[in-house]
């Protein structure tokens, strides 16, 4: 049981902080307009599902690679237009006219949206767990600079906040029903086809609309490369992974800590400001984090070793 929690909360740590450096890099190709939304999506989910169905058939060969049924391609189109194409679009269309920290809401949205889908399908939670996603979105406003000492910065919706809540959505829909698939095909099988159908959606949506854009130097092309391979390849199956090995209540709780590791890339990349009561965010994601059962018993059992280790020594 402390091995697959281990192993679990260390895949989604590579998630969260993968995940992190998609912000600010989507912010340099989208807000200088070197490239456009659907084609950064394509490329980003068409290259990386390209190169993990290559990795896995040399490994495992290709019939490992396929679904077995008809249901599952189903399942796994499905999951891939919501969870990769349709996700993607929103994300990135949004960072046409909001900053990279203010677009990592997505994430901080996320895990409150899965909780509250989740108890609408009738799944029970403590009082003290529903605290700790309340404390935990509450951490990732003042991280994301919406709340401070001053009160709440954001006085309307703009368009750019509306297109987040939109990915935050299907980002839940995407966790919740990739649960099963998950566990009967494999992390990363699902990770795979995921990405290869969402880039197949966004394809025919370039195709459909005029005014695509490429990059027009190899550090455009560089860029989006590396969208491909870490917060999209690395990132889907540290995230995969970990739903077979820690609940789906720990794992919406761990993506409250992109916004940080987002502010901090952004910090480094784009020259943002990481200020006192952001930092204080971010003890309050940390604290969120120790609500969940599963969270709180590693801790516990962790210290009881690191004691342990003290009194031999």
């Amino acid at each position: 049981m402390r091995s697959s929690l281990s192993k679990g909360l260390f895949w989604a740590a590579v998630s969260v902080f993968a995940w992190g450096t998609l912000f600010p890099v989507g912010r340099l190709l989208i807000g200088e307009g070197r490239i456009d939304p659907a084609s950064l999506g394509m490329f980003r989910f068409g290259i990386a599902g390209a190169v993990m169905l290559a990795a896995g058939a040399a490994v495992k060969g290709v019939r490992a690679m396929l679904p077995p049924a008809r249901r599952d391609w189903v399942e796994l189109a499905l999951l891939g237009f919501v969870g990769a194409g349709l996700m993607s679009l929103f994300l990135f269309a949004a960072q046409r006219t909001i900053p990279s920290i203010n677009a990592s809401m997505l994430d901080a949205l996320s895990p409150l949206l899965i909780f509250l889908l989740t108890v609408a399908a009738g799944k029970r939670f403590t009082l003290f767990q529903s605290a700790g996603f309340l404390a935990g979105f509450a951490g990732c406003l003042l991280v994301l600079k919406v709340l401070d000492g001053g009160g709440f910065h954001i006085d309307s919706l703009a368009p750019g906040d509306l297109l987040i809540l939109c990915g935050a959505l299907c980002w839940a829909l995407y966790t919740i029903f990739a649960r099963g698939a998950v566990v009967r095909l494999g992390g990363y099988r699902v990770t795979v086809w995921s990405m290869l159908f969402g880039a197949l959606l966004l394809g025919g949506i370039r195709l459909g609309f005029a005014g695509a854009v490429l990059p027009s130097e190899w550090g455009g092309w560089g860029l989006v490369v590396y969208t491909a391979l870490v917060p999209s390849a690395l990132a889907f199956l540290g995230w995969n992974q970990a739903q077979k090995s820690i609940s789906l209540g720990l794992l919406a709780l761990t993506a409250y800590a992109i916004p940080l590791a987002s502010a901090l890339f952004a910090l480094l990349l784009l020259g943002e400001t990481l200020t006192l009561w952001q930092l204080a965010g971010a003890v309050i994601v940390t604290g969120a984090v120790l609500t969940d059962p599963e969270a709180a018993a590693f801790c516990r059992a962790r210290c009881r070793i690191g004691k342990t280790q003290q009194v031999e020594s």
